[in-house]
């Protein structure tokens, strides 16, 4: 990995940089043809370096080469031949011709050896030995290109690279060599820093601890990148550690933590600190420092770093922290290995002692991992007994026993006999043995009364005694649990479970009485349970033809748990408000229904009642609503007359004349009343004078007076009568059908409607007198009256 970072800069950047610009004889001063040939490579060769397409770049750096190649060929000794050697060399290296341009730069070394030219072939050469790892090849190439570098800057870099590939050799005296010229170098910049850093190594290669710390202070108190103060505050920290001077260790690991562009080195820097503090059971630090950074090392060392930031939250008790820390040890660590043993143990510990889920299955793969090779160690007796506990502690017996047997049951203590006797109940309860586990209980519940597990054992037992078909055994356990003193948990579901029980049963009183129970003893009752015994005895109630009372339990029901009870409770509610004759109500529960879609399972007799509470209270919507529910277009003898008759009117209000006359004309089919049947006609010639059908209206008027009505039908038709005679433009005789209603009906309706209408008669009469006279008496009598919105 080393060699390829270090090699990177070589391939990307300092090649480009390292092109002596090119002077060319000045054509426009001396014309001739070699220097045209040239020219045109040269042209060839910018094009495509300028390229961005990789097809069109190649083809023209193979055209740039066949052109030098050429021009070399026939003008060797020409002034500008020095370049051309390059520009061929690369040409060829471009296009993927690397031998050829090895060629081409070597015949520039042997020919031009102190050139600037030959020195940038030098790099190039350097450079592809690096990659090569033939470093013994590349230090002499890099010293060559130092030594006829074209630009001062560029004599450091030849060095720098020359002393790694000496390093690389182990020849550390050339290395020390080439990296002190990088160093004396006025032009070294940040290849001196690296310089300083590679010498630094090297003493501590040869044991010169006090010299090395000396040669990474230079670097950490100089102007450089802080990535290179970074790496020198690290290794100044690790020598100093090695020479005692903790303190200053500890000051340039910090310095690595605060200071922006040292993130690289943080991990180390991290792991270094981390260690120290927890040494000294600084728990608290070494938690700060591991949160003070994101950065992260890899594989072993970020491994180091996690476990001792694992270990420190366990000992802190923040363990779902530890345990997410230990897991990515695991990850990071090589199987079998202490660390990844150790971690492991250490998540799993955590994982049972915050009761995680997986426990057995987390088990399972470290007992299959580590089990055979360390079979002795009692940290894998303690990791079967972790299985155990949490199967036990998720109801899942049969196998929490089976692991049990493998934790040398064959020496089972007087303290743990209770155990065995409560589990062997939970097992065979389990496994469908209800018989069994009520035998095993009860020899629990026996020989230990005092144990904290009794009142567990006999909520099992009476749901064992439930299974068995005792019902009476089953309701002693459940009603000696709902005795003070036991866990609420298990009252209520001694509660909710003899409820339960006595709902399939068929035992309404006593299910009602024991969902009641529930909700009076049981404070932290959740919003489920809460709605189930509220919905149940609400039910219960309407079964025993209480439904009125039901009504507050089947509200709650619905309230809590809209989702499972909103159909079911809204029918019950329904009934409950049909029977308490609360009409209001009823309205509302109706329109709910229509809202969520389960009207059609309200009972008719119900809709019925409430379309006519509606339509006598003025809510016609509401009872054209109901009644539309319940009418049956196909088959319209199925349904009372008194259904289609408000139906019709209740359309008729609210503006829905088709409709309206389609219930008119149903009930009319069937009427027998003289009375009902004039009321209809009138129904019909108001409906059709709305839908613009004046002379059909009057036919229908006409039938309804030959039957000689009474009271406010008559009154009725004569108010449609009169606004006929409006219609076809005879207001005297308008104004004296409304004169009839006027003087003769003081139904409070009726007459200011009559008295509105006779002004507007009297009005397109031209007798204005007698309209002030009854505009005056309908003022009077009825001040508060408006006219109805049309």
């Amino acid at each position: 990995m080393k060699r390829t970072l270090a090699i990177l800069p070589l391939l990307i950047c300092p090649l480009a940089a390292q092109i002596p610009r090119a002077q060319p004889v000045n054509p426009a001063l001396q014309a001739e043809p070699a220097t045209d040939y040239f020219l045109r490579g040269k042209n060839l060769y910018d094009s495509a370096k300028q390229s961005t397409d990789l097809l069109q770049r190649r083809s023209l750096y193979e055209r740039s080469a066949s052109i030098f190649e050429s021009y070399l060929s026939s003008y060797p000794d020409h002034p500008n031949a020095e370049m051309a050697w390059w520009y061929l060399g690369n040409s060829y290296y471009q296009s993927g011709r690397i031998q050829d341009g090895k060629r081409c730069f070597s015949t520039l070394l042997n020919r031009y050896g102190k050139g600037k030219w030959a020195a940038a072939a030098a790099y190039t050469l350097a450079a592809d030995h690096y990659n090569r790892g033939e470093y013994a090849f590349a230090a002499p190439m890099f010293e060559r290109y130092a030594l006829h570098a074209a630009k001062p800057e560029e004599r450091p870099r030849g060095n720098y690279f020359a002393g790694n590939c000496y390093r690389m050799l182990g020849r550390d005296r050339q290395a020390v060599a080439a990296f002190q010229k990088v160093v004396q170098d006025p032009a070294g910049g940040l290849f001196a820093s690296q310089a300083k850093l590679a010498l630094g190594h090297i003493s501590i290669k040869l044991d010169n601890l006090t010299e090395a710390l000396e040669t990474f202070e230079s670097v950490i108190n100089s102007n450089t990148l802080a990535k290179y103060r970074g790496e020198a505050a690290l290794h100044a920290a690790l020598t100093a550690t090695k020479i005692d001077q903790t303190d200053l260790a500890d000051r340039y690991l910090q310095l690595i933590m605060r200071t922006p562009g040292m993130e690289e080195y943080r991990p180390d820097a991290q792991i270094a600190l981390m260690g120290n503090h927890y040494a000294k059971a600084e728990y608290d630090q070494v938690i700060r420092i591991f949160s003070a950074s994101s950065s992260k090392a890899e594989g072993d060392k970020e491994a180091a770093r996690l476990m001792i930031a694992a270990r420190a939250y366990m000992k802190l008790n923040r363990l779902s922290e530890a345990l997410a820390n230990f897991r990515e040890v695991e990850r990071l660590a090589k199987a079998q290995t202490d660390l990844a043993f150790e971690a492991s143990y250490y998540r799993l510990l955590c994982f049972f002692q915050i009761e995680g889920r997986h426990v057995p299955d987390q088990v399972d793969a470290f007992l299959q991992l580590y089990k055979r090779t360390r079979k002795d160690d009692p940290r894998i007796h303690t990791a079967l007994m972790m299985k155990a506990e949490t199967l036990f502690a998720n109801r899942q017996t049969a196998e929490a026993a089976k692991v049990y047997s493998q934790i040398d049951a064959a020496a089972v203590s007087a303290k743990n006999q209770p155990g065995l006797f409560y589990q062997r109940g939970w097992c065979l309860s389990e496994a469908g043995d209800f018989q069994g586990a009520i035998r095993s209980f009860t020899e629990f519940i026996t020989r230990y009364p005092q144990d904290k597990r009794v009142d567990s054992a006999i909520a099992k037992r009476a749901k064992a005694f439930v299974e068995s078909g005792e019902p009476a055994k089953a309701i002693a356990d459940f009603d000696t649990l709902t005795k003070p003193g036991v866990p609420e948990d298990l009252t209520s579901y001694a509660w909710l479970e003899s409820a339960r029980m006595r709902r399939a049963d068929g035992n309404i009183d006593d299910m009602i009485i024991r969902y009641k129970g529930l909700l009076r003893n049981v404070g932290t009752l959740s919003e489920n349970l809460q709605a189930e015994a509220n919905y149940w005895i609400g039910w219960g109630l309407v079964k025993n033809n209480d439904a009125k009372n039901a009504i507050p339990f089947l509200e709650k029901a619905r309230k809590l748990r809209p989702d499972a009870y909103r159909k079911h409770a809204g029918i019950l509610l329904a009934l409950g408000y049909f029977a308490s004759q609360d009409p209001a109500q009823l309205a509302d529960e109706i329109n709910h229904a229509i809202i969520h879609g389960y009207q059609e399972d309200i009972p008719e007799q119900v809709l019925q009642w409430s379309g006519m509470q509606s339509f006598n209270s003025g809510n016609f919507a509401a009872a054209a609503k109901c009644l539309g529910f319940i009418a049956s277009p196909d088959e319209p003898r199925a349904n009372p007359k008194e259904v289609w008759r408000y139906l019709g009117k209740a359309r008729l209000e609210t503006g829905d004349n088709e409709g309206a006359l389609t219930a008119i004309t149903n009930v009319l089919a069937v009427e027998d009343s003289t009375a009902w049947k004039a009321d209809g006609l009138h129904d019909r010639g108001r409906a059709l004078l709305n839908l613009k059908r004046p002379a059909e209206a009057r036919i229908a008027a006409d039938e309804a007076m030959a039957l000689r009505p009474q009271g406010r039908t008559s009154a009725k038709l004569r108010i449609l009568i009169g606004d006929l005679e409006m219609h076809d433009g005879n207001p005297k005789k308008a104004a004296a059908e409304y004169l009839i209603v006027v003087q003769f009906h003081e139904d409070a309706e009726i007459k200011p409607e009559a008295l509105w209408k006779l002004v507007k008669a009297f009005e397109s009469a031209g007798n204005s007198p007698e309209a002030e006279k009854y505009r005056q008496q309908l003022k009077a009598e009825f001040p508060d009256w408006t006219p109805p919105v049309k």
